[in-house]
């Protein structure tokens, strides 16, 4: 029982940094869009397989509407570049858009001390 805890922990891993784009597709204009050159069903079995022992991954059903299906997966790694991965058919075509991460602005950087100076000092009265 130990071993099969063990073994499964091992195995689980983090969503990776980058999204996992399928073999074969083609980008679009607009960046971190793509269509596929595979079938909804095969497009979401890729994505399954890719991501069948990450931890941190939630599938979520978008829509369904007759003539279109969609699928999200939202990755809840922090550290990751991508927020989710959104898969959809409508006639017949597949595409993929990964959604980027939003990173906050990094604060500026505090300005160097001026050398030469003598350091400001208080004194108690």
């Amino acid at each position: 029982m130990l071993t099969v805890a063990l073994l499964t922990a091992l195995l689980a891993t983090d969503p990776p940094d980058e999204a996992p784009i399928p073999p074969g597709v083609v980008a679009l204009e607009e960046p971190g869009r793509y269509r596929s050159n595979r079938s909804f069903d095969e497009t979401i079995e890729f994505y399954k397989r890719s991501f069948r022992r990450v931890w941190g991954l939630r599938w979520h059903h978008i829509v369904s509407l007759p003539g279109i299906k969609a699928k999200n997966i939202e990755c809840q790694r922090k550290k990751s570049n991508w927020e989710g991965i959104n898969i959809y058919e409508h006639a017949g075509e597949v595409r993929i858009y990964v959604i980027p991460r939003e990173r906050p602005p990094e604060p500026p950087p505090k300005p160097a001390p001026k050398t030469g100076a003598p350091p400001a000092t208080t004194r108690a009265r």
